[in-house]
Parts: structure tokens; sequence; C-alpha cells
């Protein structure tokens, strides 16, 4: 996220780590909704007859496929979203790291 600017960016990589974790955390969450979404189909009998009469089971897995799709794009969007957030704080970090070292550095030429 080199050059971007504004809020957000500017954060320390102790709090950019703590982002990472919560967006993990809530990416597994998707991911696990989406799987069970694939894999729990409910059958037309569970509407009962007047439910078939009326078609609401053909609704209901319209409905549902739908909301699949959605789930897999946010899947899809917090996968990216947690990758762009680890390299931003790795990034981060070796910024920090690579200005420490330098005041170090400074220090030592001063003192030496």
């Amino acid at each position: 996220m080199a050059g971007q600017t504004g809020p957000g960016f500017d954060e320390n990589p102790d709090a950019i780590d703590e982002h990472a974790k919560q967006l993990e955390e809530t990416f597994g969450v998707l991911k696990e909704a989406a799987e069970l979404s694939n894999n729990d189909p409910i059958g037309s009998e569970a509407f009962g007859l007047i439910g078939r009469l009326c078609l609401l089971d053909l609704w209901c897995d319209n409905v549902a496929g739908q909301s699949r799709e959605t789930l897999d794009s946010a899947v899809k969007g917090a996968e990216y979203h947690v990758q762009a957030v680890a390299a931003w704080a790795k990034a981060r970090r070796v910024d920090e790291a690579s200005a420490s070292a330098l005041v170090n550095r400074a220090s030592e030429v001063r003192g030496g």
C-alpha cells in the first residue's frame, strides 16, 4: 500500500497486526458459512404440501442460490483484503525496523 495516505495509513505496526488478526478470524467465519451453505441444501420435502403447491421451495432455493453467490463474493473479497493487510503489516514492520536500525547506526557513527 505504498504511496497511499489518509486515515489508517499511519497506524503503528501493532495496530495493523491486530487488524490483520481480526480479518483472519472474520475470513474464517465467512469461509465456514460458504462451505456450509454449499453442503446443506434444504429439500423440497421440508416445505410440506402447501409449501410445494405455492412453489415456496423453488422461491427459497432461488434466494438461497443468490445468498450463496453473495457469500462466495464476500469470501473472495475478504481473502484479498486479508492478503493486502498482511502485506501492509509486513511492509510497515520492515519500515519500522529499517528506521530503528538507521537511528542506531547514526548513534554509533556519531559516538564512534
